[in-house]
């Protein structure tokens, strides 16, 4: 009988996390570069490309519910909740850091309980909390430090994230299992995730999230789009569609980058990147929303 697809992607990742991990064990000095390394490899294969399907998604959404469906609006929209978020960056760290966190961690709710075919906000959103908690929590000193950098420590998610560290990290990892424990024909799926979800936490700050966001996360939302746009296309196919949208997300990350003060990433470094990052991520956490909630 001939394994799934899926367990065996899901039995190479965790190889190639235990490749990575080894890796970091014997070149200790380049932990860093090679959890920069892994971000931007995962960025340029999985992370900004699935999110250059967006206007494909948007589109089929309007057909579904007999809206009318016009590409340059959709980009002007776009660039617009780009350019708003950024303005409350600017304004309302604190909020906007707190937007980011919550609308990510719903994002990936949404995406891991549809792979479990478990349907509920309520429950994505717990289970997408609770899985940015123990994504980040465990690496408490370079999350103090990236915090400071953003918000100051009288803030209300400073001295929330303080509190929560005294919660063990395990118990959010407790919670994501019994979320998405699932029906028999996915519990070996279930299982090698949770060993990819703790393997993660092995790998670094950046690394782990890295790991999560574009091995599986990135991955599976391709799986979703395709299913969702009745695509006769394989992954590959799709993510050579998405080129001409993800040279323009690059091209918008690096125009941010020029026009931003040589200073500003000196002082703030990789805060600063996910600041970058959220602008692009808002309006497509919308958008993927339609994939979800269409009947």
């Amino acid at each position: 009988m001939a394994m799934p697809l899926q367990i065996k992607y899901l039995i190479y990742l965790l190889v190639i996390g235990l490749v990575l991990k080894t890796t970091q064990l014997l070149f200790p000095q380049q932990q860093l570069t090679i959890q920069i390394m892994l971000l931007f490899i995962g960025l340029l294969f999985t992370g900004i490309p699935h999110g250059a399907l967006d206007h494909y998604i948007a589109k089929k959404s309007a057909h579904n519910n007999d809206i009318f469906f016009n590409l340059i609006f959709f980009i002007i929209r776009y660039i617009f909740l780009m350019l708003l978020y950024g303005i409350l960056w600017w304004a309302l760290p604190g909020f906007s850091l707190c937007l980011f966190i919550f609308l990510t961690a719903f994002h990936f709710g949404e995406t891991d309980l549809h792979f479990f075919q478990k349907k509920s906000i309520f429950k994505s959103f717990l289970y997408g909390l609770s899985l940015t908690a123990w994504l980040l929590l465990p690496h408490q000193t370079e999350l103090i430090r990236w915090l400071q950098l953003i918000i100051p420590k009288t803030d209300t998610i400073f001295i929330l994230t303080t509190i929560l560290f005294k919660i063990p990290p395990i118990f959010f990892l407790l919670i994501c299992s019994i979320l998405s424990f699932p029906h028999r024909n996915k519990r070996t799926a279930w299982l090698l995730i949770i060993l990819m979800l703790v393997l993660v936490n092995q790998l670094g700050l950046i690394g782990g999230f890295a790991f999560y966001f574009s091995g599986w996360h990135g991955r599976q939302a391709f799986i979703d789009i395709k299913n969702y746009l009745q695509s006769e296309d394989n992954i590959s196919q799709l993510w050579r569609k998405a080129v001409p949208f993800t040279v323009l997300a690059l091209f918008f990350l690096l125009l941010i980058y020029f026009v931003t003060p040589s200073s500003v990433w000196q002082m703030y470094g990789a805060p600063a990147f996910i600041v970058m990052i959220s602008l692009l991520t808002l309006p497509h956490i919308q958008v993927m929303h339609s994939i979800y909630s269409d009947k």
